[in-house]
């Protein structure tokens, strides 16, 4: 499914019961990993393990090693918890060890230890029902065990007798089985295994032999098992035999097939049966409900009375509950001899030898039963662990205070501390950087669990949280993340783990949630409805694949804070809205955009409502050239914030395809990075490893795209979406006191959190990330312009302005306060608006109805001027083509010197009318075109997506206004009077001059081939003139060359290599290779360049051989190879002339 949203109502509501509390752990100040040299071991399962000399001296523990310092440490069993409230190991526990080292005090020739060690997988106890649970560890297949030497190591002890008269002759066996293998809709975290159907090379029937030695004959045995179908209007079941008898029918219901309703039915049951018969075999058998019917085996559990004795060869894990209780019993281990020992480990760390009695192969001890013991009974074999290399030293619970948390992979470390050294010196912050490794070391034994990661921020959080101050502070995720934790998807990306939600059936319902690390309360538990979780910490994540993307979006994070991206466009927010669907995602913009300018007056709104444009190709399916053209130059001149309502995907936005690769691989917007908003569907499922995700896309790509995101990586619901949406720019858009605005991570953890706390709809709200920096601002204006006087009166005064008038604004440049800015030294620009214009929407969509709504965005005058001290004036003509009515017009400014910028806006101005008197002018405009850059010649190739450059000059002034009789700058493609674009809003004056200036758009999509553009424009008197530029399209899948020439030629003591290629914004890779008539190479010339035009003459040559000799004078030939970074190669040959 590569894109689909449907359009969901929900409202649910829930109770909280439980208030947040802050208490805190008690951390460990250090980590025991912070000195001492270490290595490192895995376990597959439950067991006691032995480790003789020769393999602790592969492992690098040389001879000889002291046995009374051999030390292991772990970290407990399974994953780590995901309520805050249950106990858990804090960095690693020791290991109590039984060490046979023959008395000499050193470890060497047969000498081994032996220690107890619990796998990745345990069983948690049920004491009120005296019955276990099996539970499948997500994360990882092994435990990690860590070895040092040094100190004193603990050892297995001696566990206190007991005895009474309860003889125990057997004990209460669990086994299961459970095979991952397939995550029907690659979300949450259950997976299925073995397949049932009469599909092609499948099967209704599956037999299982589990090891389950030494069954009571006639006790009760318990089946648990857990399968799920697919079957569309029928329910289906499994039967399930033991040893060839019935044990258990488990119905499963029938699913209905929807899109988003849920892909499978789940069904867990539960039976008893008498055991009879010899061996042990399951037989699963799947009763379809139709031809095309699925079944999946999940697990199942066997719970059995075993007969108490120590199979030949092997160990015993056993424990009883039928003694509990019973004030003390006598434990007979049959298949004993004198080199059995038992040990007791209900406390896994702290193994304790038990002392009996062994009397014709039965071995009697007696335990105390106040409580359920676990033992472990072993003879001479034992398993080995798996040796896994060293392990550095790092102590993370050594922490120092932090505003900003980095956790990255390994991959990536030179990028997260590229981006602390950035944030220390720009922000001050007090950032600490660590790799992923070294947290699941200290908080999940080595486990690679997403619970580290929470632990880690809440050991700060528990510290350091009345430092912090309200607002909290942040944690970047640097790396992507993957719904398979344990690499059984090829090309995996689990990077930096994402928590993934326990429900994994149901679309609507799974999700992946980075808010799982911002629950940081001693009481908050994702799976509690009791609990109102809310972030404690603002959270975002770059979700790289690879150091490449990684830098990328660094380097676009400098370029961001640089003076090279100031500009108007900081002032500017655009909405877009979705068509059809009764106007629902366009009343969602239509409250969006009131918002944003209820809470920050200074952003200049443009809307793109599909629905007002004409719709191309019919209302079923069809596009909107004319909106896609609006959007791309949108983009391409810079919008601080673009805000999506409506239908959308991982691989486009809306249905008539609005963005997708194609369209964002031409987007040309660097230093004008937005912050994209998309309330849609599954923008960004960067937990998908198969998927690159248009949104990714957008914050990793080189140079251009987004800045951060608040998106999703699920199917998400409208009205959820709207609440999220307009919280978020209720918190992002309002400045404190101080004209400071929250941080993305502020505004992020304060719009979820007032989200958690108003909707009942948790999991929606959970499906929204940020993907970016939490640590920065966006690019909002920290100074304010103000203007002072209007044609000599004060501005509050409220004058007015007419048609074919001058006016005169001057005004100063402040800091928030409102003191000038008296060594400001830079421009000032202005936009002055018309005033608000209605526009009504088509009902291009059979569901959608033509609607009326507002704009003001006819720009009378885009302008910029040079201030000085921090004052500044504006002069210009305002045009006669005008609305004549009276009404409130708007002033935007901008103003930027060489390391800060500001922004003001006034309504105090009237517009309307026409000024008296007669003007003579009858010339008009001045025109001149290029195509990407000024160095485009007519008839040259370009690419397929060009961007049109205009200059034009008239004394009079250019006219930008739109009065609905069409005297716009307009051009037209190829002559075809439906092909053409409106210009106005794209041009802006030069400095200090109201008669000349620029105009930048992006053109769209052209075929290959010869095509023309005519350009129209018309003074502010409504004199016009035309230019036509003539070029030839390349088609972009190949690298074209055009006009391959050297200037001067010929040349005696420097020339350059020029050409045209169709690969603009593209880093091309140049090789001038020189030979003589007869071909000999006497010159290689390499060199990399990046260019925004389609022109190049960046490439040079001395004249000098490539041991620097000066050539001699004549002919020689030259081959210019060009390849550019998407891989495409072209090359040609031309002669050259030395004199």
């Amino acid at each position: 499914m590569t894109f689909s949203c449907r359009t969901v109502l929900l409202l649910l509501f829930t109770t909280f019961s439980v208030a947040v509390l802050h208490a805190q752990r008690n951390w460990k100040p250090h980590s025991v990993l912070a000195s001492g040299t270490w290595y490192r071991v895995a376990v597959p399962a439950d067991g006691v393990y032995k480790m003789d000399a020769a393999f602790l001296s592969g492992l690098g523990l040389g001879a000889a090693i002291p046995s009374a310092a051999l030390r292991v440490w772990g970290g407990g069993a399974g994953a780590v918890p995901e309520s805050n409230a249950t106990p858990r190991v804090d960095d690693l526990e020791e290991v109590a060890l039984l060490v046979q080292d023959g008395g000499d005090g050193s470890l060497g020739g047969s000498d081994y230890v032996l220690f107890y060690a619990r796998g990745p997988h345990p069983w948690q106890k049920d004491s009120v029902n005296r019955s276990f649970t099996h539970e499948q560890n997500p994360y990882s297949d092994v435990a990690w065990y860590f070895i040092t030497v040094g100190g004193n190591g603990k050892r297995v002890g001696t566990a206190a007798g007991g005895g009474g008269p309860q003889v125990v002759t057997g004990f209460d066996e669990h086994i299961y089985y459970e095979k991952d293998s397939v995550n029907f809709l690659s979300s949450g975290k259950d997976w299925w295994g073995e397949e049932f159907s009469n599909l092609p090379g499948r099967t209704l029937s599956r037999s299982f032999a589990p090891d389950a030695p030494d069954v009571l004959a006639g006790t009760q045995l318990q089946l648990r098992t857990r399968v799920a179908a697919r079957s569309i209007g029928n329910g289906s079941s499994f039967r399930i035999e033991l040893n060839g008898a019935p044990a258990l029918q488990v119905p499963v219901l029938p699913v209905s097939g929807i899109f988003n309703d849920l892909f499978a039915q789940q069904s867990s049951q539960t039976g008893y049966t008498i055991y009879s018969g010899s061996g042990f075999s399951l037989t699963y058998t799947y009763v379809p409900g139709g031809p095309n019917a699925q079944g999946w085996l999940d697990w199942f559990e066997v719970v059995y009375r075993r007969a108490l004795r120590l199979p030949a060869g092997r160990q015993l894990l056993f424990r009883d509950w039928s003694s509990v209780g019973g004030g003390g019993a006598t434990f007979q281990l049959s298949g004993a001899s004198s080199s059995t020992g038992v040990w007791d480990v209900t406390d896994p760390f702290n193994a304790r030898a038990v002392s009996g009695t062994l009397s014709g192969g039965t071995f009697s001890f007696g335990a105390a039963t106040d409580r359920l013991r676990e033992y472990a009974a072993f003879g001479t074999d034992f398993p080995v662990p798996a040796a896994a290399g060293t392990v550095p030293n790092q102590d993370l619970h050594a922490t120092t205070p932090a505003d900003l948390l980095i956790v990255t992979h390994p991959a990536f470390v030179a990028q997260a501390q590229q981006l602390s050294a950035f944030h220390r010196q720009h922000d001050g912050l007090r950032v600490v950087t660590v790799s992923t490794e070294q947290v699941y070391r200290e908080f999940s034994g080595g486990s690679p669990d997403p619970g580290a990661l929470r632990d880690f921020v809440k050991m700060y959080y528990d510290r350091y949280r009345s430092t912090w101050g309200a607002s909290g502070k942040y944690l970047l995720l640097l790396g992507r993340g993957s719904f398979d934790y344990k690499d059984r998807v090829r090309n995996n990306s689990n990077f930096v783990p994402v928590y993934e939600s326990p429900i994994s059936l149901d679309p609507l319902s799974t999700y992946a949630s980075d808010d799982f690390f911002g629950f940081l309360d001693d009481n908050e538990d994702i799976n509690s409805g009791l609990v109102l979780n809310t972030l404690d910490i603002g959270i975002g994540r770059i979700p790289a694949r690879n150091a490449t993307e990684a830098q990328n979006f660094v380097n676009k994070v400098l370029a961001y804070h640089s003076p090279a991206s100031f500009g108007p466009w900081r002032n500017n927010a655009t909405f877009v809205a979705d068509d059809g669907d009764y106007n629902l995602h366009l009343d969602d913009a239509e409250t969006m955009a009131a918002t944003a300018a209820a809470q920050d007056p200074f952003l200049n709104e443009t809307k793109i409502y599909l629905d007002a444009y004409r719709k191309e190709g019919g209302t079923a399916g069809g596009t909107y050239p004319q909106a896609n053209a609006a959007i791309n130059n949108n983009i391409l001149n810079g919008t601080l914030i673009w805000n999506y309502s409506g239908h959308g995907g991982y691989a486009r936005l809306a249905e008539e395809t609005i963005a997708d690769q194609d369209i964002i691989n031409n987007w040309n917007n660097a230093n004008r990075l937005p912050l994209f908003v998309t309330a849609t569907c599954d923008f960004a499922p960067y937990d998908l490893p198969g998927i690159n995700s248009l949104g990714e896309d957008l914050l990793v790509r080189p140079r251009t795209g987004a800045i951060a995101l608040m998106t999703t990586n699920r199917v998400v619901f409208a009205f959820s979406n709207r609440l999220l949406n307009n919280n978020y720019l209720k918190v992002a858009l309002q400045p404190d006191a101080n004209g400071r605005y929250k941080t993305l991570g502020e505004a992020v953890q304060a719009s979820k959190n007032l989200t958690y706390s108003t909707s009942g709809d948790l999991t929606n709200n959970r499906k929204f990330a940020l993907l970016g920096d939490p640590a920065m601002t966006i690019g909002f204006p920290k100074g304010r312009v103000r203007p002072l006087l209007l044609n000599g009166h004060p501005i509050a005064n409220i004058d007015t302005l007419s048609a074919t008038e001058f006016a005169e604004i001057e005004g100063e440049v402040t800091d928030i306060a409102g003191a000038r800015l008296s060594d400001f030294s830079g421009t000032v620009s202005l936009t002055l608006f018309d005033k608000p214009q209605t526009v009504r929407t088509l009902g291009n969509d059979p569901t959608s109805t033509p609607v009326p709504f507002q704009l003001q965005t006819n720009s009378l005058f885009r302008g910029k001027v040079t201030a000085q001290g921090g004052r500044f004036k504006f002069r210009f003509r305002l045009p006669r083509d005008i609305n004549f009515q009276y009404g409130a017009g708007r002033m935007s400014f901008y103003a930027q010197d060489s390391s800060r910028d500001a922004t003001g806006v006034s309504g105090n101005v009237l517009i309307g009318g026409l000024a008296p008197g007669a003007i003579t002018d009858n010339e008009g405009p001045q025109i001149r075109a290029w195509l990407n850059d000024e160095r485009f010649v007519g008839g040259s190739v370009t690419n397929q997506n060009p961007v049109l450059l205009l200059r034009l000059a008239d004394s009079s002034g250019i006219n930008t206004g739109n009065a609905g009789i069409d005297h716009d700058i307009v051009v037209t493609l190829d002559g075809n009077n439906r092909n053409y674009y409106v210009l106005n809003d794209f041009y802006e004056t030069e400095p200090d001059t109201y008669q000349s200036g620029s105009v930048r758009f992006q053109l769209p999509e052209l075929t290959p081939g010869h095509h023309t553009l005519t350009i129209k424009a018309w003074d502010v008197l409504n004199n016009s003139s035309t230019r036509t530029l003539e070029f030839t399209v390349a088609n972009d899948e190949e690298l074209v060359l055009g006009h391959v020439l050297n200037y001067p030629n010929p040349f005696t003591t420097g020339t350059q290599f020029w050409f045209e290629h169709n690969k603009p914004g593209l880093e091309l890779r140049v090789r001038a290779e020189i030979f003589t008539v007869t071909g000999r190479l006497i010159k290689t010339i390499r060199h990399t360049i990046l260019t925004d035009g389609n022109r190049s003459n960046d490439t040079e040559w001395d004249g000098r051989d490539d041991f620097g000799q000066r050539v001699g004078r004549g002919v020689y030939i030259y081959r210019l190879t060009v390849e550019s970074s998407d891989g495409k190669r072209a090359s040609q040959l031309q002669k050259l002339v030395v004199l």
